[in-house]
């Protein structure tokens, strides 16, 4: 019996519990970014028409926040018009590597003709909030009403960050249509694979 205990214990050690919200817990608090496109303040609070919120967090330089853009672009531009609002955040501090700098930031989003804002959290507040970890990770906010929204999914895009073309399951696509319809989402947790967030 103390083992069986032992090895439940130690396994919970080595798979930590994500720190953040967990899907269905409570309301997401407002937060105000600046968008490194125009230098202009975004808030959560702007998007209280929509009815979902998607969060990516996301790097200039990693090498898995790269093999999803386009997926990710692809995906803002099939919901575009239908109560999506898509929020690239890049958390990453550039004292380590440039390419995540606002400016750099700035020159990547003009570059790949980003049509949602690119929110730049030097301070990690809003990582901190959610419990976002690595890049790329996504965070669904379903909108309740009156701009009040909740965790719905949290975690990695897809099944495959290598090859697009053999991915068999699109956790991210899936948890927007389940919002979308107020159905309940049938994974809403996966462990994303990325690169890890930069702090200070």
């Amino acid at each position: 019996m103390k083992s069986i205990l032992l090895f439940t214990l130690l396994l919970g050690w080595l798979r930590p519990h994500p720190q953040g919200p967990q899907p269905g817990e409570g309301r997401i608090e407002n937060f105000s970014l600046v968008n490194a496109l125009n230098n202009k303040t975004v808030s959560l609070a702007d998007f209280a028409a929509e009815r979902a919120v998607v969060v990516v967090f996301t790097s200039n330089y990693c090498p898995y926040a790269r093999l999803y853009e386009d997926r990710m672009i692809a995906l803002a531009e099939e919901y575009a018009g239908r109560g999506v609002q898509f929020l690239l955040i890049n958390s990453n501090t550039s004292l380590d590597n440039i390419d995540d700098s606002v400016e750099e930031m700035a020159r990547h989003a003009r570059e790949k003709g980003y049509r949602f804002p690119y929110l730049a959290d030097k301070e990690h507040r809003v990582a901190g909030m959610l419990g976002a970890t690595k890049t790329p990770e996504a965070f669904v906010l379903q909108n309740n009403g009156s701009g009040t929204f909740v965790l719905k999914y949290r975690g990695a895009i897809d099944d495959n960050p290598q090859v697009a073309q053999e991915v068999t399951v699109n956790y991210l696509r899936d948890a927007i249509a389940a919002t979308l319809n107020r159905r309940n989402i049938s994974v809403p947790e996966k462990r994303p694979t990325g690169c890890m967030i930069k702090r200070q």
